[in-house]
């Protein structure tokens, strides 16, 4: 199992049964708030690696929902052992993974572009077609609708106009091809660790700002963004 005191990737303890961690909790804060997991002890790899997806969501103020089309995938340095407790195999968030010693050996800045499992796909399933656009994008989709629609009564409970908010959701596949929600992240890392990400975060910021900006105060020149949203 697996027990987060926030969503930032700090904090992470691991245990192996219910009764640790009941014994864990107990020596904490009363009150504090925790969130458990189960871990996915059969997630699919790559490259004999653990990675996840991380997807940008935009949320307004009329409650509109946004998903950045260029997703990304960010891979961990070292070789997947369920038996290996070493956070480097286990966690792929790259504020984390920055400080391993093989950082940038497999990928630059541990990132790739989401479009980059389709020809792993091919290499790893050559007999049958499957594609992030009809397994992946599909469930992740569903599961970004229901998260907003679990909490959309403590968004924007002033109802304040022309507010909004971008998250950082992250996604992992398992060998079966199966997509679970890790977790959503407020403020998310746009940093750039590779050339790629240094292209796509400038764009996806002309995007956003384009929905949520150009609203209220029209543009006095055409927009030359590239209108990466989904829906």
């Amino acid at each position: 199992m697996n027990c987060l005191n926030n969503l930032l990737g700090r904090g992470i303890e691991l245990f192996n049964n219910l009764k640790d961690i009941i014994s864990f909790l107990r020596q904490k804060t009363p009150n504090s708030l925790w969130v458990i997991q189960k871990y996915i002890e059969r997630p699919l790899l790559y490259k004999g690696r653990k990675f996840d997806i991380r997807v940008w969501v935009i949320f307004t103020w009329k409650y509109e929902v946004y998903v950045y089309k260029k997703s990304y995938i960010r891979t961990s340095s070292d070789e997947f052992d369920l038996k290996n407790s070493n956070n480097y195999v286990h966690l792929t968030n790259h504020c984390l993974q920055i400080h391993g010693e093989n950082y940038s050996k497999h990928e630059d800045g541990n990132t790739l572009p989401l479009e980059s499992l389709n020809e792993y796909f091919k290499q790893i399933f050559p007999d049958k077609d499957i594609t992030v656009e009809k397994h992946v994008l599909p469930r992740i989709r569903d599961l970004i609708i229901d998260t907003f629609q679990c909490c959309k009564k403590q968004l924007n409970p002033g109802k304040r106009k022309h507010v909004f908010e971008l998250f950082g959701y992250d996604f992992l596949i398992d060998e079966d091809l199966r997509t679970w929600l890790i977790e959503v992240n407020t403020n998310p890392y746009l940093g750039t660790p590779n050339e790629y990400i240094s292209k796509l975060v400038p764009q996806m910021l002309d995007d956003m700002l384009e929905i949520v900006v150009d609203s209220v105060i029209p543009p006095q020149r055409e927009s030359k963004s590239k209108n990466d949203i989904l829906y």
